[in-house]
């Protein structure tokens, strides 16, 4: 399995708080049968500096768990992304690639909860397009206007992510039928935070989702995501 959305990184965001929780969270998420797990912390972006600043709390992030990483053999490979939190029109600065996942065009998003999509967000997600970026709408299972973000970006080069968790409960497998009655390319991932109250459920979500759903499991959880991840790099 690829894991495209988890918060492991130490000490960057609302995910692990240091290296020990970070590798507990990998080794977990191994042993689940996460071959790839990419880092996507939480970044907002209001001016082109914020995305230098970030990039630096990331790479300190990267170094300080490469340090406590005795042994690799235990954890998947490992890329690192990031989690763009889309409230403003974020084609307006310079260098918002440098945010996709490392090596490839993918960009994973959020949006604020609101109650509608944005009414700009056709144009925005057509000009991430035409930079050649892919965007990747994250656990699109939380949203009150998901059917609308659904129909409103048909014929635009977009992913959607759904949160594993949403295999786990009878509302969420409820949802879950909601939303796949669209034709999209889905990708399940963790966005594990920890190892209790977020943790990673990847593998309890595919027996679910192979009792449930046997024709596309595979795709929801490795072929899809691998799709957009060719050439992705690893640290």
């Amino acid at each position: 399995m690829i894991d495209l959305h988890s918060h492991f990184l130490p000490d960057i965001d609302d995910g692990a708080k240091n290296a020990v929780q970070s590798i507990a969270m990998l080794k977990e998420s191994f042993s689940q049968g996460v071959r790839l797990c990419i880092a996507t912390p939480h970044a907002t972006i209001h001016c082109n500096n914020d995305i230098e600043e970030f990039l630096l709390a990331r790479k300190r992030a990267i170094e300080l768990l490469k340090s406590n990483l005795t042994n690799r053999n235990d954890i998947p490979k490992l890329s690192v992304g990031a989690e763009v939190y889309w409230d403003n029109n974020i084609n307006q600065y310079e260098n918002i690639e440098r945010l996709c996942i490392y090596g490839t065009n993918a960009l994973l998003v959020e949006f604020p909860l609101s109650r509608h999509i944005s009414k700009y967000a056709e144009e925005w997600f057509y000009e991430l397009n035409r930079k050649g970026i892919i965007p990747v709408i994250a656990h699109i299972d939380r949203y009150v206007f998901l059917e609308e973000i659904l129909e409103k970006l048909e014929g635009l080069k977009v992913n959607y992510q759904i949160n594993a968790s949403k295999f786990l409960s009878i509302s969420g497998r409820i949802l879950l039928r909601k939303i796949l009655k669209y034709d999209k390319n889905y990708i399940i991932s963790s966005d594990m935070h920890n190892t209790s109250t977020r943790a990673c459920n990847m593998a309890a979500a595919y027996k679910k989702a192979k009792s449930k759903y046997p024709h596309i499991a595979e795709d929801l959880f490795l072929n899809n995501a691998k799709n957009i991840l060719r050439g992705v790099n690893l640290f």
